[in-house]
């Protein structure tokens, strides 16, 4: 057998494809009598040979000094790497993916062998049998093997050694010598990279060295290993360890790397981290060192380091990296993980030194619910007009007035709310709309934000904004007298801008440290904005300005809740503990912080009422709520999950929470003591009935609960006063202050509903 070998295995008599049968093995590349390839299936066999056959061509004649050749298995991407040295080639064979894996590095084989084995294999009699359209293929790259390759004398290369050691972080460190292949004096690759063009290329950044890691006294040497791989794996190490740091949750994870095995432990709260090594070359009695009380920071940070200095080395042994994809990724998440922890650091707490001038602003409280309904007789409703419109996006349906603006895939319509008689319509596509004051926003996936005025339809401004990856996701809308007309909108993945609704001008623009995804909540003069991240900013909604900052341990990862001189944020979430946060909304003190049991239902704000603040919690068994005192935080009550569904929208009613669930339940809880008020279960044909928004309505003391139809129920004592006669299935349901009823489904029908006249008893 020749240094070199390419073998066609002949597969079973039962192959499933017949036209494949001859040639549907495996395709084996041997060194000295060693298999060092993967096992490709039937329809890479043929395909293999011929870019196998082209590289060896290109490699032999000088057009290229290194080619890499691709080899799919099942569920696997392999990658057979060429590099020309002298009158060799030295051969690399690794899995490609997240965790890749080198079985063969650097074989050196002479070219020439190379060239016969490849003809040798293609001199089989495959030709014949080789599927439509693949025996032209082989036989015309068996011709261009068999053209003698000039003589000429080729570039040989020599191993440069690259020295890393990066600054400790708390004396932790890692240290290694990468070994790397150049060519010798000044001679210069044929090949030359398009900078225009990226590609993933991952043979030219193997390279192996010994790896040294020390933390106080400790070393653990891990010998020679694949440097740039290993540096990926910690890098994935890191960004799990930056998470659970900023999330106050624990962390166990192990990852093998070949014959190294790598692994991080980490308690819950702010406690250290413990890193392990193991490898054949550390000599303990476990073949493992582990690094005991590391600072998550500085692991992530030394690591981070290693990786930047990896990354230079690279790129100073060969410029042509730079359009690299998978080197420029090591490079960004490096980049990314050390602004992680920049920012924990750079955000501190920020108190509004004068909060006089914000507290004038402060929206009123909430009077008590009162209406025509809270005391008499049952209700009933007349129809009032049907429409249809294509398409409805419910998003971008509202009630304005006597206007209802009806969204929909191809044109946005606007009806009048007592006739039904079309007002206008204008041709547009699907957006994310905002209804203000001054006129309908719509907000496109490209960033065009655009006003409609609500008389006409008519655009009054047009704006471009830099669009966000996964669009417009929140947005606040001032319009109170004594402040400018805005609307304050996210632009980009880390800028809040602000729109004049008059002018159509940026006013201001907030641009947040990392990328978020903004929660917005106004509060008077203040814009309240929580990004997923530790920190809590208040903004002055007329110049922009950072009015106050909170910070905490944990990612305020809920909802805002706002109510006269009360603020109320949730915080934790994604595995790590919650808690109910309780500051002053025009100072930004904060005063009390209690701990949440229960994860905390997501989407859901604190429902407030005068004298409690419920959560509502969800988990696999449905959801449950908890009771806490406005003023002291203490806990009231709590009701542990499964009291309904896991799909329930809230609604606070004075001193009531009431949970409408998508199992056709309707739960009223007194705010105070936690107590059942009362309980109603609707029946419904089938569960394709249900609608897609669950929310109730409350207008004039009665609560308009959606389900398979529209009941009407007193909130105060649950007394049933009457039921919508409506087919259609309420996905959306709009009230107005006369109690008119408009019913939206999303099928593209709407129906209007007055309620009929009362009979009043007169003494």
């Amino acid at each position: 057998m020749s240094a070199f070998h390419v073998a066609v295995r002949t597969p079973s008599r039962d192959a499933p494809n017949a036209a494949l049968a001859p040639l549907a093995g495996l395709l084996d590349v041997v060194v000295e009598g060693v298999n060092i390839t993967a096992r490709i299936g039937e329809a890479q066999a043929i395909t293999a040979l011929v870019e196998l056959g082209h590289a060896v061509d290109a490699l032999a004649h000088g057009r290229r000094d290194r080619a890499t050749v691709q080899l799919y298995a099942a569920h696997e991407a392999w990658e057979l790497g060429l590099e020309t040295d002298g009158a060799d080639v030295l051969l690399s064979v690794y899995r490609c993916g997240p965790c890749p894996e080198v079985v063969a590095f650097e074989q050196r084989v002479p070219l020439e062998a190379l060239r016969s084995g490849l003809l040798e294999a293609l001199g089989q009699p495959l030709t014949g049998r080789a599927p439509r359209g693949l025996g032209a293929t082989l036989e015309s790259t068996r011709r261009l093997l068999a053209t003698a390759p000039p003589a000429r004398t080729r570039l040989s290369r020599e191993r440069v050694e690259h020295a890393l050691a990066p600054r400790p972080v708390q004396e932790f460190a890692y240290s290694a010598t990468l070994s790397l292949r150049t060519f010798r004096g000044d001679a210069v690759p044929h090949d030359t990279e398009d900078s225009r063009i990226e590609r993933a290329d991952l043979h030219s950044l193997l390279g192996e060295g010994p790896v040294l890691i020390g933390s106080r006294g400790r070393r653990a040497a891990l010998g020679s290993v694949q440097v740039f791989l290993l540096v990926e794996q910690l890098l994935a190490l890191s960004e799990e360890v930056t998470e659970a740091w900023e999330l106050g949750r624990p962390l166990f994870r192990r990852v093998a790397f070949g014959a190294v095995r790598l692994g991080v432990r980490r308690g819950p709260g702010d406690g250290p981290l413990a890193f392990t090594v193991g490898s054949p070359h550390v000599r303990t009695e476990r073949s493992s060192v582990t690094f005991p009380e590391l600072d998550p920071e500085a692991f992530v940070l030394a690591t981070t380091r290693f990786a930047r200095g990896l990354a230079d080395a690279i790129l100073r042994h060969d410029p042509r990296q730079r359009s690299n994809l998978r080197l420029e990724a090591l490079r960004r998440n490096a980049r990314a993980l050390e602004q992680r922890i920049a920012a924990a650091h750079l955000d501190t707490a920020l108190t509004n030194p004068a909060p006089e001038s914000y507290r004038s602003f402060a929206p009123p409280r909430a009077p008590q619910t009162t209406g025509r309904w809270d005391h008499g007789g049952k209700m009933r409703f007349v129809a009032r007009w049907v429409a249809t419109v294509p398409g409805i996006d419910l998003r971008a349906t509202f009630l304005c007035g006597d206007r209802f603006i009806i969204g929909a895939e191809r044109e946005t319509a606007c009806i009048t709310s007592h006739g039904g008689e079309i007002v206008w319509r204008q041709p547009t596509q699907r957006a994310a709309a905002v209804v203000t004051p001054a006129g309908l926003v719509r907000v496109h996936a490209d960033g065009r934000t655009t006003l409609h005025e609500l008389d006409t339809g008519a655009v009054r401004f047009s704006v471009q904004l830099d669009p966000r990856a996964a669009g417009c996701s929140t947005g606040a809308v001032v319009h109170t007298p004594g402040l400018p007309k805005l609307l304050v909108v996210p632009e980009g993945d880390r800028r809040l801008t602000a729109l004049d609704l008059v002018s159509g001008d940026v006013r201001w623009r907030y641009t947040a440290r990392r990328r978020s995804q903004f929660r917005l909540r106004r509060a008077g003069k203040l814009l309240v904005v929580t990004g997923g991240d530790t920190t809590l900013v208040a903004l002055d909604v007329v110049t922009g300005d950072v009015v106050w900052r909170a910070r905490g341990r944990i990612p305020f990862g809920g909802e805002v809740a706002v109510d006269h001189d009360a603020l109320y944020a949730l915080t934790g979430g994604r595995g790590a503990p919650s808690e109910l946060v309780h500051l002053d909304p025009w100072s930004g003190a904060v005063r009390w912080t209690v701990p949440l049991e229960d994860r905390f239902a997501s989407g859901q704000d604190p429902l407030l009422t005068p004298s409690a603040v419920v959560v509502p919690s969800r988990d696999r068994r449905g959801v449950g709520a908890r009771g806490f005192e406005r003023a002291t935080g203490q806990q009231l009550w709590t009701q542990e999950p499964g009291i309904a569904s896991p799909t329930t929208a809230w609604l606070a009613v004075d001193d009531a929470i009431v949970a409408n669930s998508a199992a056709g339940a309707l739960l009223c809880l007194e705010a105070q003591t936690g107590r059942i008020r009362f309980h109603h279960v609707f029946s419904r044909h089938v569960d394709a009935d249900q609608p897609r928004r669950l929310e109730p309505v409350l207008r004039s003391g009665a609560l308009f609960v959606p389900q398979h139809q529209i009941h009407v129920v007193r909130p105060r004592d649950g007394e049933v006063l009457g039921v919508v006669p409506s087919d259609l299935i309420p996905d959306l349901v709009r009230v107005d202050e006369r109690c008119g009823v408009f019913v939206v489904e999303e099928s593209g029908h709407v129906a209007a509903f007055s309620a009929a006249p009362r009979l009043t008893l007169v003494k």
